[in-house]
């Protein structure tokens, strides 16, 4: 193994070892793809929360931010952008209803869970109204409601694709919709395309699972990003931002 295929790193030694072992054994030499693995589960093991998640049995970053158990990737999309317009119908609350709220001007959270909503209101969330409706009558109530939404969230315990056929009509123009799990609901994905919406899907890792996944966005064709920042896309979590150049 040449010096080109691999990295040397400092080890972390016991306070207790003498200047012999400390000469010895502070540098390691490691093959560069263990290197980068290294690198890779720091990122999402630190940066991303993923260990401080399982400690604490709640979906946060590694900076202690309470964030919804959607794919990463789709998570760090919305921090970039400027939310602060947009009123949102969530059906089906948690720790993103806290996300939202920060970012956004309403959220109206449905709940069919009485003990969810319970704890939702208790976190008295002052842009946020908390609606309980029966589960066995989720769609229709929906199928009931009046006004227009920015963003709507499914991600339900009950019918997806119900609860999108109710609430689709209530999108406004610019508008997205977010499917949660959306590689297990093709119907619903396939009944949202047909409504000439745009589908992205985001695949990736998420707090408190052990495998990777995928949250949808369904874009209203007069969609139009407004980044937090002028630069867009933003520097990613984990990732290495450089100064313009004249490649760019």
């Amino acid at each position: 193994m040449s010096d080109e295929e691999s990295y040397w790193v400092r080890a972390d030694l016991s306070k207790n070892e003498d200047e012999a072992a400390m000469q010895r054994r502070s540098l390691l030499r490691l093959p560069l793809p263990t290197a980068f693995l290294a690198s890779l589960m720091n990122i999402l093991i630190s940066d991303f929360g993923f260990a401080r998640s399982q400690e604490e049995d709640r979906p946060i970053l590694g900076n202690g931010e309470e964030i919804p158990m959607w794919s990463y990737g789709l998570i760090e999309y919305l921090m970039s952008q400027d939310l602060s317009w947009a009123d949102v119908l969530e059906i089906g609350t948690g720790s993103s209803t806290v996300f939202l709220a920060k970012r956004v001007k309403t959220v109206t959270a449905v709940e069919t869970d009485a003990g969810w909503a319970k704890k939702l209101n208790d976190r008295q969330l002052d842009n946020v109204e908390t609606v309980l409706i029966d589960r066995g009558a989720l769609s229709q109530t929906l199928a009931g409601m009046e006004g227009g939404f920015d963003i709507i969230c499914i991600d339900p315990a009950g019918s997806r694709l119900e609860c999108a056929k109710a609430v689709s009509r209530l999108l406004k123009p610019g508008g997205f919709i977010i499917l949660d799990n959306s590689e297990w609901y093709p119907n619903t994905a396939e009944y949202l395309r047909s409504l000439d919406l745009i589908e992205i899907d985001m695949f990736d890792f998420r707090a408190l699972r052990h495998y990777r996944t995928a949250t949808s966005l369904f874009l209203h064709p007069d969609f139009r990003p407004r980044p937090n920042d002028k630069r867009m896309p933003a520097v990613p979590i984990g990732g290495r931002g450089i100064p313009s150049n004249g490649w760019d």
